[in-house]
């Protein structure tokens, strides 16, 4: 009760600035970080998780997108990776900016640069970008693997999984690594 009670308090609280402040206007930060404050003196998790994003949103911020990473000092600033580049990143544990949801590529094209063998049916294909994709299942000793320089199909799956062709073989679940 006392977490349903903060919530429409701050609810409440996030309209008035969206009233007080419109979309155009800057809100200040001060406010924001006050809601913010209120917001973590909510008990229940998915309470406290919806305060943050709806007054994220009201401030004029994403809540699912990360930090970007600052420049070092005197140095250029970080540049955001193509879509090609960054297709399947999220998967990869790193401290990367995720890319935006609007630039979400949902298959890619991508020549091979190498092919190695990690255990029997198990291979890691390296792209000519860098990027590293490792088979998640196994493959039978008829299956054909890439050569160098051929050009490789990756769509996204079901639940954030991935899935590359090869030719016109059945597709193998992989998951990226670099």
């Amino acid at each position: 009760m006392k977490a349903h009670r903060a919530t429409l308090l701050l609810t409440a609280a996030a309209s008035l600035i969206s009233v007080a402040y419109p979309a155009t206007a800057q809100v200040p930060d001060g406010v924001v970080i006050n809601i913010l404050r209120e917001c973590a003196k909510i008990d229940d998790p998915t309470a406290r998780l919806a305060c943050y994003d709806n007054n994220i949103r009201q401030a004029g911020g994403t809540p699912s997108a990360a930090a970007p990473a600052s420049a070092p000092r005197g140095g250029p600033a970080p540049v955001a990776p193509a879509p090609t580049q960054s297709f399947g990143l999220e998967q990869v544990p790193t401290p990367r900016a995720a890319p935006s949801p609007s630039a979400r590529v949902d298959e890619i094209q991508a020549r091979v640069a190498s092919v190695s063998a990690r255990e029997p049916g198990i291979y890691l294909v390296t792209m000519e970008d860098g990027a590293q994709w490792l088979f998640s299942e196994g493959v039978g000793q008829q299956f054909r693997l890439p050569r160098r320089g051929d050009t490789i199909e990756i769509e996204r799956g079901s639940l954030g999984s991935f899935l590359m062709r090869i030719d016109r073989q059945r597709a193998v679940p992989v998951r990226r690594i670099r």
